[in-house]
């Protein structure tokens, strides 16, 4: 490939995408989605007209001296979704992927009260960076690379009306609560990232879609610890009994546990969802069995968000508290996309406490690849001012 070619400029709204690349003497052709929408020798590709908050795929190919096509930049990216009342504002950015040979770029939407972004690659962290983009040069052409991009904000610095509250409360709570800093219990923790197939695959001419489309997606709730202290003193339910492990998609130790089965093999999409709410139990003073008891699942629940001819999405809500003593419930929220061209997009909101962990697999035998994993900061963190933790992950196939 001619290693000028690069993207110059991407631009988008709520209805519209546009982009420019390294002019050159060469006749480019354009698919947006694997569909041919221009050939000829500007520079530039404006698509207007677009649903909001949607992702799509454009290919800039050139042609070789043999008057064939070969992909020479790859670019996947989508529509910005604005909503005023949105509570995640990762759901309203977008983050766009460009790759070509040896190279992978990355650049997403500002998001308020941010001003530094850690970036990891494949676990390892490779940059701290001030502005919106990143590119990582000499990229391996046949292996996956999986990429992080973290932030962190203060409450005080959201846009939300509860503001004044969540920093008001997040800072009495870090100074009661000496496992954690006022300044921990007051900041926000935004996670966005890419899961990128090989270059030489994403690169290949006329590339094979996925062999199915039949996707499992796993969320799960647990405590890390042993035995763990109540942090309402006044309770008699002096200790709880934990889940005593780390993460693992298979372990039958857990607060809750969804499972959701999204298959596109057919016209017509099929959706299954089941629950589970693990035993809780709780010791006196002396560490003695007191009580044990199942929390309600009603609080746990799954639904079609949208089903289109290109994808279907669900939309999972959990909100389940402690059957043995008034405390904070265990909330999440989780939106999945699921394309049929195979790619997803899933953003979620949940609190800092217990820990959680998110699997998906391909097909029935399959094998569970990790979505998000964050550790617990305490069962205090589960009340409501406290801040949330944000997070999306998506991948490019």
């Amino acid at each position: 490939m001619n290693k000028e070619w690069d993207i110059e400029l991407l631009e988008q709204t709520d209805s519209m995408i546009s982009f420019s690349w390294t002019p050159t003497d060469e006749v480019s052709q354009i698919k947006k989605d694997g569909e041919i929408v221009y050939t000829g020798t500007q520079s530039s590709f404006r698509d207007e007209g677009l649903p909001p908050g949607e992702l799509f795929c454009y290919t800039i190919e050139r042609q070789t001296a043999q008057g064939n096509w070969v992909p020479a930049l790859k670019l996947l990216t989508g529509t910005e979704k604005r909503d005023p009342d949105c509570i995640n504002q990762l759901e309203q950015i977008v983050l766009s992927t460009i790759v070509s040979r040896e190279r992978i770029s990355l650049a997403w939407g500002a998001i308020d009260g941010i001003d530094e972004y850690e970036i990891y690659r494949d676990g390892e962290q490779v940059a701290k960076i001030q502005n919106t983009q990143f590119t990582d040069w000499n990229v391996p052409e046949d292996r996956e690379m999986v990429y992080w991009v973290r932030a962190r904000r203060p409450v005080e610095r959201t846009e939300s009306p509860l503001r004044k509250v969540k920093s008001l409360v997040a800072n009495i709570f870090g100074a009661l609560n000496a496992g954690s800093s006022q300044e921990q219990a007051a900041v926000e923790k935004f996670w966005l990232s890419k899961k990128i197939a090989p270059l030489n695959q994403l690169l290949t001419e006329g590339q094979s879609k996925p062999p199915e489309l039949k996707w499992h997606l796993r969320y799960l709730t647990f405590l890390p610890d042993d035995v763990l202290k109540n942090p309402n003193l006044t309770s008699p339910n002096t200790y709880f009994q934990g889940d005593n492990r780390t993460f693992n998609p298979d372990s039958k130790h857990y607060r809750s546990l969804t499972n959701s089965i999204v298959n596109l093999s057919q016209q017509q999409s099929v959706f299954d969802f089941d629950k589970d709410i693990g035993t809780s139990i709780s010791y006196n003073w002396r560490r003695k069995f007191r009580k044990a008891d199942i929390a309600s699942s009603e609080g746990v629940n799954a639904k079609i968000l949208e089903e289109t001819p290109l994808k279907t999405g669900v939309l999972l809500t959990h909100s389940v508290g402690n059957p043995l003593t008034t405390s904070p419930n265990i909330d999440y929220e989780l939106s999945a996309m699921f394309y049929r061209n195979g790619v997803y997009d899933f953003i979620g909101i949940h609190d800092q406490s217990p820990n959680h962990e998110i699997y998906i697999k391909l097909g029935d035998a399959g094998t569970w690849q990790r979505l998000h994993q964050t550790e617990s900061e305490g069962l205090a963190w589960m009340a409501d001012p406290i801040a949330a933790h944000y997070w999306r992950f998506s991948n490019f196939l």
